[in-house]
């Protein structure tokens, strides 16, 4: 098992990875499992915000030849956290919704900016046509008793 909070889309013949693991070897092992019980390529992976369980993966990622994205400000703090950068930079239009252009094949995923929470760069992915909303470390259990890590949260707009 491993420690991580992400998702996994299946997409016809591929899949959809939200978010890596802690590290390399943890993300290793969770594209080994995808490889094993699913079987089928993934094709791309997208992540929340740039904190080290959400990218600290992403050597693991390039390594295996799969094309990663993340908002453009994550892939800017990226390397200020110790943190490899997504390939591709994820723009947002005024509405919060991510700029087409800049989220090719993404299929059912739709990604949106709501502006500063968690961190100052945190995105959401749902999946189009179901009731799933995927918002990384932004989105706490009704039962949580904390707000969690708020140490790079932008506290007066939360």
């Amino acid at each position: 098992a491993v420690p991580s909070n992400g998702l996994i889309v299946r997409d016809g013949g591929r899949v959809l990875l939200v978010d890596t693991a802690w590290t390399d070897d943890q993300t290793a092992q969770i594209l080994n499992w995808i490889k094993q019980e699913i079987n089928l390529p993934v094709a791309l992976a997208v992540v929340t915000h740039a904190h080290q369980d959400k990218m600290g993966g992403m050597d693991a990622l390039h390594a295996a030849g799969i094309a990663t994205y993340a908002n453009a400000l994550s892939n800017q703090l990226a390397p200020q956290e110790g943190l490899v950068a997504a390939q591709h930079s994820l723009t947002f239009a005024a509405n919060g919704w991510v700029e087409p252009a800049t989220a090719p094949n993404f299929g059912p995923l739709k990604v949106f900016y709501p502006g500063p929470g968690h961190t100052s760069d945190n995105i959401t992915v749902g999946i189009d046509g179901t009731d799933i909303a995927f918002g990384g470390c932004l989105i706490k259990d009704s039962k949580a008793k904390s707000l969690g890590n708020l140490g790079d949260a932008d506290n007066e707009k939360l």
